[in-house]
């Protein structure tokens, strides 16, 4: 499997409430690929990262013919649906970050994960995952359109405080993924930025890196 990618976020001076996709017009874009095999996916897509004085900022635009969702609850099992997910390791280790989902109905699941993956490709038997973080600061939009689902998301860096320095200044390395997965009502197609090699986004060891310009 091919080295992890690496993803330089630029810094910008746009806020979650004014957000629209021309915002992100200059950062980068992440594609996902089929999390096995690393495979273009059946329906294509894409995130793409920022950042600002006091936030992290997040952008998916995936194709979606289907967006099947039923879950509106918060920390309800969002991933056996639709949904987009960003994990983040601010201290840059596998063993601990955050894991945070949307949903095409806007709902959100948020943990904090302890992972003793080791070498393996699946996440280690102490894995535990506490949604008892919820980041107050966590702000997001989800817009369904024929064929297409766009989602903007904003969290703190005082949210994500296991980081070394808040906020981050540049230079600075933390490590991350990037997730969807395509319910179609029959089957899942699990994506990734990052491919994990195994049908498990919790392969840790597969982080990518996030290096803030």
């Amino acid at each position: 499997m091919d080295k992890a990618p690496v993803y330089r976020i630029k810094k910008t001076k746009s806020k979650f409430e004014t957000l629209e996709a021309a915002h992100f017009s200059k950062a980068l874009p992440a594609s996902f690929t089929e999390t096995v095999t690393g495979m273009s996916p059946r329906q294509a897509g894409i995130a793409k990262l920022l950042y600002n004085t006091t936030s992290l900022l997040a952008f998916f635009d995936v194709e979606e013919v289907s967006p099947v969702a039923t879950l509106s609850t918060h920390d309800a099992e969002l991933y056996n649906e639709n949904v987009v997910e960003l994990f983040i390791s601010p201290l840059g280790i596998n063993s601990l970050y955050y894991e945070i989902e949307v949903n095409p109905l806007n709902a959100t699941f948020d943990a904090l994960i302890i992972n003793n993956i080791g070498k393996g490709k699946r996440r280690g038997p102490s894995f535990q995952g506490f949604t008892g973080w919820n980041p107050k600061s966590l702000k997001t939009r989800s817009v369904v359109t024929p064929g297409k689902w766009q989602v903007f998301l904003s969290i703190d860096f005082t949210d994500l405080f296991l980081a070394k320095r808040i906020p981050p200044k540049k230079g600075d390395t933390w490590k991350a993924n990037i997730f969807r997965i395509d319910y179609d009502g029959k089957e899942r197609q699990y994506c990734a930025w990052s491919p994990t090699g195994v049908l498990d986004f919790h392969n840790s060891n597969r982080f990518g890196t996030l290096i803030f310009d």
